[in-house]
């Protein structure tokens, strides 16, 4: 099969959908298929040229200009309007393919993904990975009330209208079903697990229990619950915060009001996460509990701390609390800061409990391979580019 790829953000970006494509991209491809990923260009990278993909030939990588990111909501529309536009001429430009795939969150993808499956009458797949449009409507994202009616509309009108909706989540595809989709799949996010072992020395376990919380730091998160345990747990704990983004001014405003001693640190890559994990008793995955969708929505940095072994905080419910339970490698935790507060100090009283005894990286074998995942989509995308050829 020839596939198209529509992204807004692929390797070596680091990023949620770079780290699932990337994989998923070049097993499609070792598998004898050939795949055309049209992405935005990224600092340092050529535009409007095709390069191959690490050592996948198979893998070919289109990019387009894009503008700047922007704060205001102004700017991000303006973005999202251009890119789309230029992209367009980018997917067109390039060979006929036998499906397209756009990934979402990202409208202009999804609109450009289904104008180009039009144009080229070819099959539409779409990869949602995340819980659209409910998750647009609660977080309230877009400043401007009348255009998010408008946007969830746009997006439900697209998605109804693919050949086929991945989603990364069991509950996320029943709610779509129930939304009326029809041909909906379901293949999680994971890991590359035939990647080279990496070893994490843990430093010495000291009297304070050491709790960090490592990724994006935004009004998903609802981090503050955190922060003000750590008031309560001032001379039991260690915080640390590593990451960047929205609301981590609040935090640390929040953080200095309360007169808590709290680590905030800078986005770290590469060594330098190990190195965290490394200095770390016990890792944060949170989600805040006053959203609905995240019922069915799993942090992509839950399967990496599995595949590592760390020993999971688990601030979630539904599905990530669910995975959390199974693969045996910590506890969820109710939000609320009596609850933190309690398991925390109980954590820190019995430290035997911070063993993992390997059962994460276990699990993720037997759950959670990317390299599975794309062999599963390969059926289905065949299964897809088959139908339309009977039609």
């Amino acid at each position: 099969m020839k596939i198209m790829l529509l992204t807004h953000s692929f390797s070596p970006e680091i990023s949620p959908p770079q780290r699932r494509w990337s994989v998923i991209a070049d097993e499609l491809a070792k598998l004898g298929n050939e795949i055309t990923v049209v992405t935005p260009q990224h600092r340092g990278s050529s535009v409007h040229t095709t390069a191959s993909f690490a050592d996948n030939r198979r893998v070919s990588v289109k990019r387009y200009r894009s503008l700047r990111k922007s704060k205001s909501m102004v700017g991000k529309v303006i973005k999202h309007g251009v890119d789309a536009m230029l992209s367009l001429p980018a997917a067109l430009s390039a060979t006929r393919p036998d499906v397209v795939i756009a990934t979402v969150p990202a409208l202009p993808t999804l609109i450009v993904g289904y104008v180009v499956s039009k144009i080229r009458r070819v099959p539409f797949v779409v990869d949602l990975r995340d819980a659209w449009p409910d998750l647009l409507r609660e977080s309230q994202v877009l400043k401007w009330r009348w255009l998010e009616p408008m946007v969830s509309h746009a997006l439900a009108y697209l998605v109804k209208r693919s050949d086929l909706l991945v989603t990364v989540t069991l509950g996320l595809a029943v709610k779509m079903r129930l939304n009326g989709v029809n041909n909906v799949a379901t293949i999680p996010n994971g890991v590359e697990i035939e990647r080279p072992e990496i070893e994490i020395h843990n430093e010495p376990r000291t009297g304070t229990l050491r709790v960090l919380y490592l990724g994006n730091i935004g009004r998903s998160q609802g981090l503050d619950t955190l922060i003000r345990a750590a008031k309560v747990l001032e001379n039991q704990i260690s915080l640390r915060i590593v990451g960047n983004g929205t609301e981590k001014r609040r935090l640390v405003e929040l953080a200095n009001e309360l007169d808590v001693k709290v680590d905030f640190r800078e986005s770290v890559y590469g060594e330098l996460v190990l190195d965290n994990y490394a200095w770390a008793d016990t890792c944060i995955v949170s989600l805040r509990p006053d959203w609905p969708s995240f019922d069915h929505t799993v942090p992509s940095k839950l399967y990496e701390l599995l595949h590592l072994d760390r020993h999971i905080t688990g601030m979630v419910r539904g599905e990530a609390a669910g995975i959390i339970t199974a693969a045996e490698c910590g506890e969820v935790v109710g939000q609320s800061v009596p609850e933190l507060t309690e398991y925390l100090t109980h954590l820190a009283a019995n430290p035997d409990l911070l063993n993992t005894y390997e059962h994460g990286s276990r699990w993720v074998r037997k759950n959670a391979s990317l390299r599975d995942a794309a062999n599963t989509y390969a059926k289905l995308l065949s299964d897809v580019v088959t139908g339309a050829d009977k039609h």
